[in-house]
């Protein structure tokens, strides 16, 4: 079922806060204030969980994301939100977790880290699929998608040139 919506408030997890036919729906893949049309993927008693399959009134902040799968992994929230637009994101969660769980009204901001929005991620979790290709687990899934050629723009290069000369076949 396809619903047109607008965004509202960034939510914890790459979510943004929508809401359609009286029930919250935590959406990926939209930024706050985009007018888009979104698929519901999962239903709760309380919230229901959707993504974005079209962008009908793009926010300023949003791009192409840089990987090519950055809309079927799990790792990435917000490759199709600028740097700026990130780390607004990013600050306005952390705001609202320590308001909320720690009663910390916060007015600081979020920094990016050295080197910019890829290669950073440390820690990765790797799978393979199985023909023995290296992937990613897709959002809220078990299944792997696989890595584009190049890997995983995030992803610290020297992690990635080990999980990679472990699990590309022929490679072993």
């Amino acid at each position: 079922m396809t619903v047109e919506l607008t965004l509202g408030a960034v939510a914890h997890g790459g979510h943004v806060v929508g809401r359609a036919d009286g029930k919250v729906l935590f959406v990926t893949g939209g930024l706050p204030g985009e007018r888009v049309a979104v698929e519901v993927v999962e239903r709760g008693k309380r919230f229901d969980r959707a993504r974005v399959v079209q962008v009908l009134e793009a926010a300023p902040g949003r791009v192409t994301p840089p990987c090519p799968i950055a809309g079927e992994c799990g790792g990435c929230d917000w490759q199709f939100a600028d740097v700026e637009t990130q780390l607004d994101l990013k600050t306005a969660v952390v705001a609202e977790q320590l308001r909320r769980l720690a009663g910390i009204d916060w007015e600081g901001r979020v920094e990016a880290v050295p080197g910019g929005l890829t290669g950073w991620r440390t820690r990765m979790r790797f799978s393979v699929d199985d023909e023995g290709w290296l992937g990613l687990r897709g959002r809220r899934s078990h299944g792997v998608v696989a890595l584009p050629e190049r890997g995983c723009l995030i992803a610290d290069r020297l992690d990635y040139g080990t999980a990679t000369s472990l699990a590309r076949p022929g490679t072993r």
